[in-house]
């Protein structure tokens, strides 16, 4: 099972109950095997100190040594998992850290990690938390109560911009209560509500070092964010994963090496993690990244775009094939794009984020409504997904079988609806150019934005730029990097539209999601971060929904409400959802224990009960 924190839909691909739902998943794949008689081959000589009380051990076996290769789509931000930015480096930071709860992608249920247990009251709002003793950081300093106590209370600190903390704070803005008992080695938190995801949201929290870093979390002005961060010395960062940082080397890579005082073991008794070192790869592009894998230089590829599927399993046929097309099912990630409705303006220059003739035109329902049907989603798939996907108007795909709702607004391609409902706007094109001028005489131009490492995005985004030129709409597409547009999103607030995606988080309830929903939300795409309650009614009655969904804990109800925020927001369109593809992994046949999942990451999950058949030194 995982070892690696439970992740929230906060990703940006980026970015769903903490109990296992039958019906949830894609195609599964069987658990592996477990070999007793398996040789443990050469041990790793590096494992330090004593085994926690009690240990925790996975049934699983495995050989020691060799080196995993894959990559990953992206830059490196930072380490800190104080603040996640983006689902790069939140993988990437994931080997180094971990958290009092796990996940498991395979069985689609929580775990203990750090904590060996935890209790709930009877009234689900008191939870406490039993801290494994006898774990250690990576320098080999012991891991305590005082350390988790730290980590939280960096998350919940006003003046750290975490998006983490999102999560914790329940319709009224409110935060847990937290204490600690040193002698137990424990910690509670009492919510003012009930929450049914808090598990979850325990399990977004990495552990970190006080030694290290309880300096930085000053009372005013705290400089923690700026500790551990991509320029930051790796010999400095200190977590308690399953791997240390080795080496960071900007667009080309990043190395770990097995954490000599890492913790778990597998079901022999023996030490994990069973690689010696792992490679990731930066890159920066999807096609690079699968001629890497079919080239033979890399192990595992995570996402394989539908558009390169029929290469590889050209490639993967026959008994000699070096690897297997893993098929997953429609993906929990979703395309999208928004229009920037933030009516504010930039304190620095004084100037509206976006300029008036844009609001006036993306503020228009029926504006929105024409660029709905304008969409040839059909065309998208069929092009850009090469048929492996399908149309989607919402946040949750038929992927996730428990919340998928199908009865959200459909907004089908009709070029002449789209027309039409910009016709009775009074914009049309009146000096003959192909474009439409407004009712003030406004040519209607303007940007269009998406990260250059994804191929696929790129030609949506050309194939968007096509279809709106038929309605009369210009718009101007530049693709930027992915940190970039992430900042603009969530910082600088300074673009007209946006085509992104939302990676599922982990687990994949809409819950998790409600950084997104919320209105106060960082990554409430459209205007985030707004003050409560919001001028705009229906997405006042939103906020409640999401309250509601929160504090719900019957599965049928649950199913209900998030109905209703799915349909309120097709309704509304802020955000329109484009397409789902179908989700295809690929892997080596010589890695043991791989266990792919719908769930992200999907062959990397439990990275440290991954190993190499055979001659660990081959690859």
């Amino acid at each position: 099972m995982s070892r690696l924190p439970i992740r929230s839909l906060l990703v940006l691909t980026l970015l769903l109950v903490a109990l296992p739902v039958e019906g949830q998943r894609g195609r599964d794949y069987p658990e592996p095997s477990v070999d007793l008689d398996l040789p443990v081959g050469t041990p790793a000589p590096a494992f330090e100190g004593e085994l926690p009380d009690p240990p925790l051990q996975q049934n699983r076996t495995g050989t020691y040594g060799g080196t995993l290769v894959y990559s990953i789509l992206g830059e490196v931000e930072t380490f800190n998992p104080v603040e996640p930015k983006g689902a790069t480096s939140q993988e990437l930071r994931a080997l180094v850290f971990s958290g009092l709860v796990s996940y498991s992608n395979g069985h689609w249920q929580p775990a203990p990690l750090l904590a060996h247990k935890w209790d709930v009251s009877e009234d689900h709002r008191t939870w406490t938390f039993h801290l494994r003793r006898g774990v250690r950081f990576s320098d080999g300093r012991p891991l305590t109560i005082d350390d988790v106590e730290f980590s939280f209370r960096a998350i919940f600190h006003p003046q750290v911009p975490s998006s983490i903390r999102d999560g914790f704070r329940d319709e009224e803005g409110r935060y847990p209560t937290m204490s600690v008992d040193r002698e137990a080695q424990t910690i509670s938190f009492t919510t003012h509500d009930v929450d049914s995801q808090f598990l979850t949201h325990v399990g977004n929290v990495s552990i970190v070092p006080k030694h290290i870093l309880g300096d930085h979390l000053q009372d005013e002005n705290p400089t923690i964010l700026e500790q551990m961060t991509s320029a930051a010395d790796p010999s400095t960062i200190v977590g308690c994963g399953p791997f240390v940082l080795k080496s960071y080397a900007p667009a080309e890579r990043v190395v770990y090496e097995r954490n000599p005082h890492y913790w778990e073991t597998d079901a022999r008794g023996e030490r994990l993690p069973y690689f010696d070192r792992i490679v990731i790869a930066l890159i920066k592009d999807q096609n690079l990244q699968v001629q890497k894998f079919l080239a033979g230089e890399h192990d595992l590829l995570d996402t394989l775009p539908p558009d390169r599927y029929r290469e590889a399993a050209d490639a993967a046929k026959g008994d000699d094939a070096a690897f297997e097309v893993l098929t997953l099912g429609c993906s929990l990630n979703t395309n999208w794009v928004a229009f920037n409705l933030h009516p504010g303006t930039n304190p620095s220059t004084g100037k509206p984020f976006v300029a008036e003739e844009k609001q006036h035109w993306f503020q228009q329902l029926d504006f929105r409504r024409a660029v709905n049907h304008a969409i040839d989603r059909r065309g998208i798939v069929k092009s850009a997904l090469e048929g492996r996907g399908r149309p989607i108007w919402a946040s949750i795909t038929p992927g996730n079988r428990n919340f998928y709702c199908k009865d959200v607004e459909r907004y089908p391609h009709d070029l002449e609806l789209a027309g039409k409902l910009l016709d009775d706007l009074g914009w049309k094109d009146t000096d003959g150019d192909g474009f439409r001028e407004d009712d003030k005489g406004r040519k209607i131009s303007f940007d269009l934005n998406t990260n250059v490492e994804n191929n696929t995005r790129l030609q949506i985004c050309n194939l968007l730029k096509n279809d709106l030129a038929r309605v009369g709409i210009e718009v101007n597409f530049k693709a930027i990097d992915f940190n970039g547009l992430v900042t603009r999103l969530r910082d600088s607030h300074e673009w007209d539209m946006i085509l992104l995606g939302w990676g599922s988080g982990v687990p994949a309830d809409p819950s998790n999601s409600k950084n997104i929903n919320r209105t106060s939300g960082r990554l409430h795409v459209w205007y985030p971060g707004q003050p409560q309650p919001s001028p705009i009614e229906w997405e006042r009655e939103v906020d409640k929904l999401v309250g509601r969904l929160d504090r719900e804990l019957d599965p049928a109800v649950r199913k209900e409400i998030s109905d209703q925020i799915q349909i309120a927001v097709s309704r509304h369109i802020p955000i329109l959802y484009l397409v789902a593809s179908n989700q295809y992994s690929l892997g080596k046949k010589s890695i043991g224990n791989l266990w792919p999942s719908l769930l992200r990451p999907s062959v990397t999950w439990n990275i440290q009960e991954l190993y190499r058949k055979g001659d660990p030194g081959t690859r």
